[in-house]
């Protein structure tokens, strides 16, 4: 367990204030970034502060190398107090931001989750695991984030009704808590006990159509690297 102290709410309004400058328009705001470091503890192996800090922070470059160090360590408190979190039994206490009616809360939470899953290496669809039951695993963070149907639409497929979405995304959202626990545990125990990475199912081709369900070719979504 990591012995960096844990992250105060003055340290999140801090990490918000570093973020948030001109000079940082196009980094992460806290509730993606909370998604982004739940799907980066929760991956196959572990992912190196070095790959996932620069997704954070975009293609900004902060005013001063004091604000960028600063920045930097709380990104590290927050990582390892998303690891806490995750592991203990109360599980991860979500951060979100109030939005305007008719928007979905958690879409920046569980589109950072997704770019999180992004970064693993192996990927999730490379591990020998099935990759149907993966699919489930990213299902609920597809279908908040909007990704899901933005691909069925794109594509001509059908899908559902105002009414019937809506109380798909309710009850996806009322269990997302879960659903995240669930992903962290998965594929923790593998790490845990050591399970080699397997190859039993068909590899994924990397333009073939990601498993995800994002439409995508492998090779821009969940393989690109």
């Amino acid at each position: 367990m990591s012995s960096l102290p844990r992250l105060t709410d003055a340290d999140l309004d801090r990490l918000d204030a570093l973020l948030s400058t001109p000079e940082m328009e196009n980094s992460m705001t806290l509730d993606a970034i909370q998604g982004l470091l739940c799907a980066v503890a929760s991956a196959p192996q572990p992912v190196p502060p070095e790959k996932w800090i620069p997704v954070v922070l975009g293609e900004g470059k902060f005013a001063s190398d004091s604000d960028g160090r600063e920045a930097e360590e709380l990104l590290l408190r927050f990582h390892a107090d998303t690891f806490r979190q995750l592991a203990g039994e109360d599980g991860i206490e979500m951060l979100t931001y109030p939005v305007e009616e008719g928007e979905e809360e958690l879409a920046y939470w569980c589109d950072g989750y997704l770019e999180g899953t992004r970064l693993a290496e192996p990927g999730w669809f490379e591990c020998g695991e099935d990759e149907e039951f993966v699919s489930e695993l990213l299902y609920p963070f597809m279908l908040l984030s909007g990704r899901l149907k933005e691909s069925a639409l794109e594509e001509g497929d059908d899908w559902p009704g105002p009414e019937e979405e809506k109380r798909l995304m309710d009850e996806v959202r009322e269990n997302i808590a879960f659903d995240i626990s669930e992903a962290y545990h998965f594929w923790f125990e593998r790490r845990v006990n050591r399970e080699p990475i397997r190859r039993e199912a068909t590899k994924v081709g990397r333009n073939d159509p990601c498993p995800c369900g994002s439409g995508k070719k492998y090779k821009a979504c969940h393989g690109a690297g």
